[in-house]
């Protein structure tokens, strides 16, 4: 009987007070100024260029790289303003010596002279240079024809033939002066290119967006398709005198090497499709999920314009200075060509401003994936509400404010080194990771056979990777810090995530490749079948189609460039967003309420008419729940599990 009353009037505790949950933030509220000494070296090394271009200016020319030269030194068209065009005399034959005209069968490369206009007939004569007498001499002319406004070339098939061997002796020679007057001539063609890459790096994106699976398929395949068919005609021309048709033009050698490049090019894309089928399937999601950020939000579709634009006046204004730098050199004519001798003090020039050209492009590089990394981590890292997220404005400036002036020097020094040992990365990512990214085992042994590389790689080159300017953009530390934050980050987390990183560079691949090839075709199609670029009689004649689909390959190229950094950038940057959000669920779970007090002992005869649960369930705070920061198609990725 004393029992049921001490149970009966037993003390019951009180219930622990509900546990609160503060969301985390990941994004650093203020940042700080990191790595300044490598700005103050960045502005001194820019203080050095400066002086080197001004030392250009004032000691080159850079029409003695692309102008014709006589042997007396003497450049075409600009020493003699009134002959432009660079003639060799004949050496042997030619004339009327029994009075019939008698073929050209030598021309004397070692003497070229200037002449106001291309002969066409042995019916003038030009003062030449004679070997034996060294004095100059008349000499009968023979059929020649103007090409690219600066040479005349032989018009006779054997004498062309041995025209192009000589010049097949320089490259630059025999390529450089075709290049400049095509882009001369063309640019309206270009500039129609330009706008055409536009359009189809804009559609690409948006098309990952609805369906990135079907669509990297699609490009695989035409990428493979249409190398080989492109490949496959090059090839057949290049046995019928060239895609131009003039005989012994030279024409059909480069359209046989074109031609072999195209096919290595389509065999390569088909040993991707084959090796790479279930990282591609597994990176369709978050391909898509990187494409709705970029058009969620939409300042992110701003940025590829402003890279552009800050590329093509960096490029403009280094290769100009350039082509200043290296006509300060003294011309040295050999056959048909020429070549430059430099100082010691002036190839150290070179070789700085190589060096500069390589930093600063990088450097554009680092600036663009710092700021879209930032914008990137800021809409991730915003809450959905009702399925959509609340972005906030002016993202862009808030990344180039706090890159400028907190972490310029940072961007600088990472850009350096990751220029310099970008080679050895990529070598040793693919001999590394080819076993993960790829489903063939021949892959997978020839990644467990490097393995003695991999301590190597991960003390010292690891984390030198554009990843440290995503974490420096939530972080706001240091270069090397944030790269080595980095890869912990993505070591400690989900396989699946550096699986995913293995694989989107293929979207940008595959995304560069349709667009440059695409862009060419387009243009080729347009030049071989308008008149205004077909007929010789035009203003704009284009004179070798291949030249002009080469340019606007090369123009197609830059603009997708510029959109697929970008794409990369916010793809990248979502996955280490995601490693962080998975890291935060597993060691930062939400609070859950404890299990109430057990109830008290009682009779069998009170359990009858008491009806309290005897264990209570652990059960979540009311008004508690973890923000949902995570993407759709992120999720439904997660959710699936490793494959």
């Amino acid at each position: 009987m004393s029992n049921f009353w001490s149970t009966r009037y037993q003390k019951v505790e009180d219930p622990p007070c509900a546990p609160t949950y503060t969301p985390k933030n990941f994004m650093v509220e203020r940042h700080t100024c990191t790595d300044p000494l490598c700005a103050i070296i960045f502005t001194l090394c820019l203080g050095a260029t400066g002086y080197i271009m001004a030392y250009a200016f004032q000691n080159g020319d850079p029409r003695k790289v692309y102008h014709g030269m006589d042997y007396k030194g003497s450049l075409c068209g600009v020493d003699e303003p009134a002959k432009p065009y660079v003639f060799w005399c004949a050496a042997q034959g030619g004339g009327w010596p029994k009075g019939s005209y008698s073929p050209v069968t030598k021309i004397d490369f070692q003497h070229p002279i200037c002449v106001d206009y291309c002969p066409n007939s042995p019916a003038t004569q030009h003062e030449c240079y004679d070997e034996i007498t060294g004095k100059s001499k008349s000499v009968t002319d023979y059929a020649t024809h103007p090409v690219a406004k600066r040479y005349c070339m032989p018009q006779a098939g054997d004498m062309m033939h041995k025209f192009n061997d000589k010049m097949g002796g320089h490259v630059i020679e025999k390529y450089l002066p075709l290049v400049v007057s095509t882009v001369r001539q063309g640019w309206p063609c270009l500039l129609g290119a330009f706008g055409l890459a536009f359009l189809l790096s804009f559609l690409y994106l948006l098309a990952l967006e609805c369906f990135a699976g079907l669509v990297l398929w699609g490009c695989l395949m035409t990428l493979v398709i249409f190398p080989a068919a492109i490949g496959g005609n090059l090839i057949y021309f290049s046995f019928h005198d060239g895609v131009d048709g003039m005989p012994n033009s030279g024409d059909a050698q480069t359209d046989l090497y074109i031609g072999i490049g195209c096919c290595v090019a389509s065999a390569f894309f088909l040993l991707v499709c084959c090796c790479m089928a279930g990282a591609v399937n597994k990176a369709g999601k978050s391909v898509e999920s990187a494409a709705a950020c970029m058009f969620h939000a939409k300042s992110l579709l701003i940025e590829p314009v402003l890279n552009l634009s800050a590329r093509i006046v960096l490029w403009a204004f280094m290769a100009a200075g350039f082509a200043w730098l290296i006509s300060v050199g003294d011309v040295r004519k050999s056959k048909i060509y020429r070549t430059f001798e430099y100082s010691s003090e002036e190839w150290i020039m070179i070789v700085f401003y190589l060096m500069m050209m390589l930093w600063l492009n990088d450097l554009c590089n680092a600036v663009s994936q710092y700021v879209v990394a930032n914008a990137t981590a800021r809409w991730y890292f915003t809450e959905q509400v009702g399925g959509t997220k609340l972005v906030p404005s002016c993202l862009l400036c808030k990344g180039y404010i706090s890159g400028f002036i907190f972490h310029f020097g940072s961007l600088a020094y990472g850009s350096l080194v990751i220029a310099i040992t970008r080679p050895i990365r990529m070598v040793l990512l693919v001999f590394l990771f080819a076993g993960d990214v790829t489903d063939n085992a021949t892959c997978g042994c020839l990644s467990s056979a490097c393995g003695c590389c991999v301590g190597c790689f991960e003390n010292v080159l690891m984390h030198l990777s554009k990843n440290a300017y995503i974490e420096m953009a939530i972080s706001s530390t240091g270069f090397c810090a944030s790269g080595r934050a980095a890869v912990q980050l993505l070591a400690t987390e989900s396989k699946a995530i550096a699986a995913l990183q293995g694989a989107t560079w293929l979207f940008t691949l595959s995304g560069l490749a349709s667009v440059s090839i695409f862009g060419s075709f387009i243009t080729s199609f347009i030049v071989q079948n308008t008149e205004a670029f077909n007929s010789p009689s035009s203003k704009y004649y284009i004179q070798d189609p291949m030249v002009m689909a080469a340019c606007a390959g090369v123009v197609c190229f830059f603009v997708a460039l510029c959109f697929m950094l970008v794409f990369d950038s916010v793809a990248d940057t979502m996955l280490v967003c995601l490693a962080y959000d998975m890291k935060d669920q597993r060691e930062n779970p939400l609070p859950m309420m404890p299990k109430a007090a057990p109830p008290p002992q009682q009779s069998l005869f009170q359990s009858f008419f008491n009806t309290a649960a005897a264990d209570a369930k652990t059960a979540l705070p009311a008004g508690q729940k973890r923000p949902q920061y995570m993407h759709d198609k992120l999720q439904q990725l997660i959710n699936q599990g490793p494959k």
